[in-house]
């Protein structure tokens, strides 16, 4: 970490305010890298759904070491390839679909973590953009607040890749969570996963909600990526459709006096 720490010294005495990020790829740079740089890179470069599986269940166990000034960095918004390294390079399954390129940025806004496009954004499918371009969502990565999201529900999320000499095979993830970040607003960003390979019903109970204390509270639900709010109130437990093969749906919880 020396090398890193002559860095930022360098970069502190222009006076100027710059992002330093730092490219470890392991989760122990974590605990440091908050005292060095405003974000490091806790898993390995990101490739396909696996890859951000494994990321993601990484961010879980080092959600304490990110907050205002320094951020957990898992990795680049990778898309589907399209845009970016298409066809995919040496025969790995290089890339996402555009459902689990979605799951991706709204996982990534409530982490938060950097979002920065690995791709010609005037390359990559109108889909892909309409993702990446989601005011509400990027309003949630950006909340002043800089606070981290937490897992509330589930556990790791599991999936296995294949390796380029394997032929094409059934989906083989499995898994459901529940991801909450707090906004300065008092609300609640959500953001519901479904790894199996079927749609699932998930589920937030009372006690999944008594991780954000809206447990006995009624909330407004708005669906950020329908761009629209749900009718009436919630209260003690709220339920999602989600997509599987790697679904999510992001959501803001407000509670309601």
């Amino acid at each position: 970490f020396a090398q890193y720490e002559k860095m930022r010294d360098a970069l502190n005495a222009t006076g100027r305010p710059i992002f330093f990020s730092l490219c470890g790829g392991k989760p122990w740079y974590a605990p440091v890298g908050k005292y060095i740089g405003n974000a490091w890179r806790m898993s390995e470069d990101g490739q396909d759904w696996y890859h951000l599986t494994v990321a993601t269940n990484k961010i879980a166990r080092l959600t304490q070491y990110s907050g205002p000034g320094g951020w957990n960095d898992p990795d680049l918004l990778i898309g589907t390839g399209v845009g970016s390294r298409n066809p995919k390079p040496d025969g790995w399954n290089w890339g996402q679909t555009d459902l689990q390129s979605r799951s991706q940025f709204s996982l990534w806004c409530v982490f938060p973590a950097p979002l920065l496009i690995s791709g010609n954004p005037e390359a990559v499918t109108p889909y892909a953009f309409e993702t990446w371009s989601n005011a509400e969502a990027i309003a949630i990565n950006q909340d002043p607040l800089g606070l981290p999201a937490h897992r509330i529900m589930g556990g790791n999320l599991t999936f296995s890749r294949r390796t380029p000499s394997e032929p094409a095979r059934r989906w083989n993830g499995a898994g459901v969570n529940v991801w909450a970040k707090m906004l300065v607003t008092n609300s609640f960003a959500v953001v519901f996963v479904n790894n199996f390979g079927t749609n699932k019903t998930i589920s937030c109970d009372s006690d999944c909600l008594k991780h954000i204390n809206l447990q006995s509270t009624p909330f407004v639900v708005r669906d950020l990526w329908k761009h629209s709010t749900l009718p009436g109130l919630s209260k003690g437990s709220f339920s999602a459709n989600v997509a599987g093969r790697g679904g999510a749906a992001l959501f803001t919880f407000t509670p309601q006096s």
